[in-house]
Formats: C-alpha cells, sequence, structure tokens
C-alpha cells in the first residue's frame, strides 16, 4: 500500500500527490483472478465479462496489458461454473504485477466512458517573515468542483488527458506501484491529479464497480498542479501580509524609513508612528500609579515601610510631536498634558520598546531632563498586538507602562526617607527602653519582695515628710519630686512580685491616703498631715464621708494591732466605732464592706496585720437557716467559735492560720488563697 499524504502540507509540484482510497477488503494476490486484457486485434481493453462462449479459451485473441503474453480466457461465457471467468497466463509465467497494471487498465477505461467527473478543492499557502521575525500563514483555496469531460486521449498504458467542456485538460496519472515514483516528462502547464490504484481487487471487478470507486478516489484526490496557482499563490500571501499588518508587522517596500535599517529596527520606527498616529488622533493616554516605596528594619529586625502613592489617571493631551530632540535624548514621543487633579499640566515624555531596553546611560539622560517620562513596553503583552489592541494599550491601559522618571518621585522620596529615618530612630528608641526595662525587671526580682517593702514605707515616709515642708517652702520641689520617683521605683519592684497595686497612686498619691494613715497609727504620730499625733489622724478619719467607709476595718485591724496612745474617751469611741462597724457588718450591710485589692500588698507591708486582713468581714453565722458553715472570727473582735484545728493558707508571700471549720468559706470569698497545710 502506499503511505498516506500529509494534507497538512502539500507537497510541491514537483512530486506525485497520493489520495487515500476508501478501505475495501482485498483478497491475497494468488486468489485474484484477472479480468481484463487488450484485445490483439484492435489494441483496446477487454473485459472478460464481454467474450461470448465462441472467444473461450485461446479464441478470446488477448494478451496481457502488462507483459504482452498470450492469455487463455477461462470459463468465458459461462452462465454457470464453479470459478469465476478470467483471463489466465501461461503455466510458469510471473503474474503477480499483471493483476495491478490490469487495475490502471480498467480505471482508464471507466474514465473513457465516464462525462461527469468531481474535481477536489484545490488548497495553497504562503507562509511570510514579519519585521519581528514572526512568521504568518495564509490559506487559500479553489472549491471542488463537477466537471464534464469532453474528450480523453491516452498517452500511454496507465495516463490520459481528460479534455472538459470548458476547454480546460486535466492529465490523470493512475500508478499502482507500492511506492509513488513522478510519471514521466510531461507538459508541465497540465494540472495532474494522482489517483492510488494499489488494489489488485479492481482488476476483478465490474465497470460499475470500477466506477464508482474511481469517482471516490477522484473525490479524494489531492491536486499536484491547477491552473489557478498562480492565482491562489498571489491571493495567500496578500492575506499572510494582511495578517502581518494587522499585527504591526509588516510595512510595505518603498515606505519612507531610513536606509539599512533591521527588520526589528523597522518594526520600532513603525511603532512609533502608530503611537504618534494614535496619540495625534485620541489627544489623551493614561499614565501609571506615581508611587514611590521605602522600606527599613528596626534593631529588633521589624521592617517599617512608607509609601507615596498618586493614583494614574487619564489626561489629555494637546501637542504630540515624534523623535523631537531635548536635551542629549530623543524621545520616541513628546506631548503636553492638560491640567488635571493631582496632575498639573507639563511636558511629558513616551518610551515605546518592544526588543530594546533603556540602558542605565538613556536613564541617566532622561533624569537629567528633569520631565516626567514613562515607558510603554510591548513586549509586556508578548510583543506582538494588533492595531487594535496597540490603541488600547497607549490610551486606555496601565498595564506595560511605567515611570522612567517623575521630578515629584525624588522630592516624595526625600520626605519618606526623612519619615522612615524617625520612625525607626523612635522604634529603636522604644526597643532599648523595652531592653533596659527587661534588664531592671530581672534585677528588681532579684531584689526579695521583703525589702522592697521596706524601701516602699521608707520612700512614702520621705515624700510625706518632703510634701509637708514644701508648703513652706518651694524649693523643695526637686527634693520632692525625687522622693515621689523612689516611690514608684519601690512599686515597680513590687509588681516583679506580684504585688501590681503597689502602682496604684491611690495608696500615696495626696494627703489622707490609704498608707500614710495606717503608718500613723502604726507609728504613732502624724505622717503626712501637718498634725502632730495618731489621734488627731484617727479624728479626721472619723470626720470624712460614707464613700471612705469601706477603709475603716483596715483602720480598725491597725488601731488593734499597733495600739496607739489614746485618752480613755477616745479609747471609748473608738470602741464605739468599732461596735458600729461590727454592727453593720454582721447586718450584712454594705457601707463597710472594703474593697480586698490591696490585703496582700498590706500583710505584707504590714505583717502584724496579716492575719486579721485574711479573715473575712462577717460575724460567724452559727446554725444558718440556709445550712452553710459558721464562718472564723470577725476580724475586728476577738470572738471565737469552738475550733477543731487550724489550717495554713498562703497568698504570694503571705501566710495565715485559720480554723479548719469555716476555711472552705473563707477561701471561696478570698480567691487567690490556698491551701498549703493542715
Amino acid at each position: 500500500m502506499t503511505s498516506p499524504v500529509d494534507r497538512n502540507h502539500p507537497p510541491c509540484p514537483s512530486q506525485w500527490i497520493v489520495s487515500e482510497p476508501e478501505e475495501m477488503p482485498t483478497a491475497p494476490v494468488g486468489d485474484l483472478v484477472m479480468a481484463w486484457a487488450r484485445d490483439r486485434a484492435t489494441d483496446e481493453p477487454r473485459y472478460i465479462g464481454e467474450l461470448s462462449a465462441q472467444q473461450r479459451g485461446k479464441h478470446c485473441n488477448c494478451e496481457c496489458l502488462s507483459c504482452g503474453l498470450l492469455l487463455v480466457a477461462v470459463n468465458a461465457g459461462k452462465q454457470s461454473f464453479i470459478r469465476r471467468p478470467h483471463f489466465r497466463h501461461p503455466e510458469g509465467a510471473e503474474k503477480d504485477s499483471c493483476l495491478v497494471l490490469a487495475a490502471r487498465a480498467a480505471a482508464l477505461e471507466v474514465l473513457k466512458g465516464t462525462d461527469l467527473l468531481e474535481l477536489p478543492r484545490r488548497r495553497q499557502s504562503r507562509r511570510i517573515a514579519g519585521l519581528s521575525g514572526q512568521y504568518y500563514e495564509a490559506w487559500v483555496e479553489a472549491p471542488a468542483e463537477r466537471v464534464r469531460v469532453r474528450d480523453l486521449a491516452f498517452q500511454d498504458k496507465v495516463s490520459g488527458i481528460l479534455t472538459l467542456d470548458d476547454g480546460r485538460r486535466l492529465r490523470v496519472e493512475l500508478t499502482g506501484s507500492v511506492s509513488a515514483v513522478p510519471a514521466g516528462a510531461s507538459e508541465t502547464l497540465i494540472p495532474t491529479i494522482r489517483l492510488v490504484v494499489d488494489d489488485p481487487t479492481i482488476a476483478a471487478m465490474p465497470p460499475s464497480e470500477i466506477r464508482k470507486r474511481l469517482r471516490l478516489l477522484v473525490e479524494n484526490g489531492i491536486w499536484c498542479s491547477h491552473w489557478n496557482d498562480a492565482k491562489l499563490e498571489q491571493d495567500a500571501e496578500a492575506a499572510a501580509q494582511e495578517s502581518a499588518r494587522a499585527a504591526l508587522d509588516w510595512i510595505e517596500e518603498g515606505a519612507d524609513l531610513p536606509e539599512g535599517l533591521s527588520p526589528a529596527a523597522r518594526r520600532e520606527t513603525l511603532l512609533h508612528l502608530k503611537a504618534k498616529e494614535i496619540l495625534e488622533r485620541e489627544k489623551r493616554i493614561r499614565l501609571p500609579d506615581l508611587t514611590a516605596e521605602l522600606d527599613a528594619a528596626t534593631d529588633d529586625g521589624d521592617v517599617l515601610s512608607r509609601q507615596f502613592l498618586v493614583l494614574g489617571r487619564v489626561v489629555n493631551l494637546e501637542a504630540v510631536a515624534l523623535e523631537q530632540p531635548l536635551g542629549r535624548i530623543r524621545p520616541d514621543v513628546v506631548a503636553t498634558t492638560i491640567a488635571a487633579p493631582d496632575w498639573p499640566a507639563s511636558q511629558i515624555l513616551v518610551e515605546i520598546t518592544v526588543t530594546n531596553t533603556i540602558s542605565d546611560e538613556r536613564m541617566e539622560r532622561i533624569r537629567a531632563q528633569n520631565v516626567p517620562a514613562i515607558e510603554i513596553d510591548i513586549s509586556r503583552m508578548g510583543g506582538i498586538v494588533t492595531e487594535t489592541e496597540f490603541a488600547r494599550l497607549v490610551v486606555e491601559e496601565a498595564a506595560g507602562k511605567r515611570w522612567l522618571h517623575h521630578p515629584r518621585l525624588a522630592e516624595e522620596t526625600a520626605r519618606l526617607e526623612e519619615e522612615l529615618a524617625a520612625a525607626v530612630n523612635e522604634a529603636n528608641q522604644q526597643i532599648q527602653e523595652l531592653l533596659e526595662s527587661d534588664r531592671r525587671r530581672r534585677e528588681m526580682q532579684r531584689i526579695p519582695a521583703e525589702q522592697w517593702a521596706r524601701e516602699y514605707l521608707d520612700a512614702v515616709l520621705e515624700y510625706a515628710a518632703l510634701r509637708e515642708q514644701m508648703e513652706g517652702d518651694a524649693s523643695l520641689r526637686p527634693d520632692v519630686d525625687l522622693a515621689f520617683g523612689r516611690i514608684a521605683e519601690c512599686a515597680d519592684g513590687l509588681a516583679v512580685h506580684g504585688y501590681l497595686e503597689a502602682q496604684d497612686r491611690d495608696l500615696y498619691g495626696w494627703r489622707g491616703n490609704l498608707l500614710e494613715r495606717i503608718l500613723s497609727i502604726k507609728l504613732n504620730r502624724a505622717v503626712g498631715y501637718q498634725l502632730t499625733t495618731a489621734w488627731q489622724v484617727i479624728n479626721a478619719i472619723l470626720q470624712e464621708g460614707a464613700s471612705h467607709f469601706q477603709w475603716h476595718t483596715l483602720y480598725l485591724i491597725a488601731i488593734r494591732r499597733y495600739q496607739p496612745t489614746l485618752a480613755p474617751h477616745q479609747a471609748a469611741k473608738i470602741a464605739k466605732w468599732r461596735e458600729g462597724v461590727l454592727h453593720s457588718l454582721d447586718a450584712g450591710e454594705r457601707a463597710y464592706q472594703r474593697s480586698r485589692k490591696y490585703d496582700s500588698l498590706l500583710a505584707l507591708l504590714f505583717p502584724e496585720m496579716a492575719d486579721a486582713l485574711a479573715k473575712p468581714l462577717a460575724k460567724p453565722r452559727i446554725g444558718a437557716p440556709d445550712g452553710s458553715p459558721a464562718a472564723p472570727a470577725n476580724l475586728l473582735s476577738e470572738r471565737t467559735a469552738p475550733q477543731e484545728g487550724y489550717v495554713e493558707v498562703g497568698y504570694r508571700n503571705s501566710r495565715l492560720r485559720l480554723p479548719v471549720r469555716g476555711c472552705d468559706a473563707w477561701l471561696a470569698a478570698n480567691p487567690g488563697w490556698e491551701v498549703i497545710s493542715k
């Protein structure tokens, strides 16, 4: 069988073209019969079915179309037979190739009697290279057509000339060889179709079947040449040029361009011309975003950034010039913009790049002009664009555009650098402060909380004394501030041990604060007051309003623990005060219910008060209706309930011994305290 033809890339006209016949069942060559021969008398093809009984055997007077040997007509003219009628070679003669050649003759015989022929379409292509080096290919075709055969003249055994009704001549080649080879010399102007008739079974087919097969072969044939080839090639080349022209990749010969330009340079020039044409026509252009962004790292590796941004927009143009000299540069396009929001009127340069890039030297020259300049990079769109796409890119799109230079960028960059340097400096200072704070914290943690507590109270005493002295001597303000700072420092030291409440200025910040009053009772003298005795401070406490009642339990605990000097009537007054507070607490009233937020700190500062601070404020509830357990003795009195042993509880650095009975209720009312041992 003949190898198939590559229909996508037809061979040149000097090659023989092979059409692919329909798939048909074939028999081994040895099982085939020869149904065609040549009449020795007339030299015309003879079909076995045309012979009569009188022409049986050697009386047929026929020879082989291929080898010329005398043939015998077997079973000619019979109406019934075991083996079909056929021509037979003499014994011992080679006959396989003769079967194929007989098939050629059979096809020619049918053509000779055919008046209508289906000619296949004729396709031609042309491929041209654009200025960019990219190839553009176009195909054109003459459609398939049905023609009438006017005459057929044999030139040799296996070919003929078909003369059509319109005068055109068609040369028909019938080749049954295994591999296709060109025919001999022929008239070069005569179109040629080559039909593949390589199936020996055709030699045994009747004319009607051959005619049917031949029509298929002709319909599926491929032209080797065509009388319209010159016109088709011309049309295909024109179509290919139009494709390149649409892609802005073609310039007609004779165009007004500088001599000696390479194809790439010619395309650059074409795009520049198109850009000018577009900008002159549209008189507007979309500018890309004008932006600058700077980053800088702080000492801890954090990255700070500052950004300047003016969004791009479409601006109108009032002047466009191509390759106008400007200092040491010749920009592709020079235009003048009309003022718009955020975009003042100014000259603007446009550089168009395709395969070239803007060198560092050219960038320096552009910057030296200090004129806004943008680049339109066609390669960002694949390098090949249509004229419509190119116009949209130049006018409407921000893609493929970038600022090469803008005077405002230098100003904004300098401003961002200054802002960023200040921000980094501030961040680094904060980092150093945090590092220093962490170092100080570690140092403070090495000092025991009890030492900080002693220094804290000493600082409170010093501050209170200096504050009172300053009321008559303003020059002591620096000393007062130093003393106040010392309190804050000691408060920080306590805070790192968990006593955050030590930093609360309500404890020490003004006259009549909690710490100064307890210290007055402990030291049996006025602290922070322009008074003398502890009683005078206690009396001041008794004069204050109900908003301060919540702290009275603390003062009563201090009085019981530190026993300041009191006259009998003063002690009686305090006893009455105590009874009033106990009665209010036992009644469940809230007036003297204090906040427990300072209890742990006060237990550290005044350890003599720690056990009383740990006790609940309410009186024991023996036989309470709700069945709740009895609480420990009230912290303001010495009253106790029957005990069944003690349990030690702790909170931070404080320790207390509580009666087992009622301990659970007390722990529930005092979060943070935990049982240490029983």
